[in-house]
């Protein structure tokens, strides 16, 4: 048994493994202070369990947190499904804050939250800001107290696919892409590393201040940053929200209060040089 505890604040996990592959991967992703050994007097905020139940047959290791099984899948896939399942057991299991489907950076002490659906572009525009200089708070989760309205970093690598892999590789040659895995259910997966100061201020949160929709178009000449009515990006969040109905009144009046107290725009953009230019001047 090979276990082993990751701690990315504001959660730890307690990992489960037969595979000592899986915690070598990951020091290629996260920075060693994080990874520990097991402590019994340590009560961690989820378990992951990657076991193998059958030795010889295809997809042998199963990936579950306690009772609930999320997926099986073979050794060369063991990160990317590792990366899935830890967002599992976030958006499923933690309740402690509001949890949008989202990515987050912060510019001069101020966050820019980048909520969209797969397909958007927003992992490729999140590792964009990040080269330039953004902090990265999360590229899957924005994480909002439902106290004091801040919202609390949870520093991971970017998920990085298919030709945004090749598009950051072209734009930045230097940016640290590491663990790329072929033939996923998503395709090609890989993952950028986080800025020096992204990791140097993992745990200080950020104010909201800007909710931006962001949506890729390739065809279209020129960028539009429209204004989006408060209500309708109420809305959007709430339907990009995990956790937003089971909060019930508080995930109400947490999403309310975000809403009021950010500037919200629809995004539309081909050029990526053209969006930097507008966040920088937006922000």
């Amino acid at each position: 048994m090979t276990d082993f505890a990751l701690n990315t604040a504001p959660f730890s996990v307690l990992v489960t493994s037969r595979s000592p592959a899986l915690r070598a991967a990951l020091t290629e992703l996260y920075p060693l202070s994080l990874l520990s050994k097991v402590d019994a007097n340590t009560i961690y905020d989820f378990s992951l369990d990657v076991r193998r139940r059958w030795a010889g047959w295809g997809r042998p290791f199963h990936v579950s947190s306690g009772q609930q099984h999320f997926r099986m899948t073979d050794k060369a896939q063991l990160v990317p499904v590792f990366e899935w399942g830890l967002n599992w057991c976030i958006a499923s299991y933690q309740h402690q804050y509001l949890a949008i489907h989202a990515a987050v950076l912060e510019h001069g002490g101020k966050a820019l939250i980048l909520p969209a659906p797969p397909g958007s572009g927003k992992s490729t525009l999140c590792a964009v800001l990040m080269q330039q200089g953004w902090r990265l708070l999360s590229d899957e989760m924005c994480l909002i107290d439902l106290s004091s309205g801040l919202i609390w970093p949870y520093v991971r690598p970017v998920s990085l696919k298919n030709q945004s892999i090749a598009l950051i590789k072209q734009w930045y040659p230097d940016a640290r892409v590491r663990q790329i895995t072929r033939g996923t259910t998503k395709g090609t997966v890989g993952y950028l590393l986080p800025s020096d100061l992204s990791w140097q201020a993992y745990q200080q949160p950020a104010q909201p201040a800007w909710v931006v929709f962001p949506q890729y178009q390739p065809e279209q000449t020129e960028l539009m940053l429209t204004p989006l009515p408060k209500a309708d990006a109420f809305m959007h969040l709430a339907y990009n929200s995990f956790n937003y109905n089971v909060l019930a009144d508080e995930g109400f009046t947490a999403l309310s209060a975000l809403v009021q107290r950010c500037a919200t725009y629809r995004l539309e953009y081909a050029d990526i040089n053209q969006v930097i230019r507008e966040l920088n001047a937006l922000c």
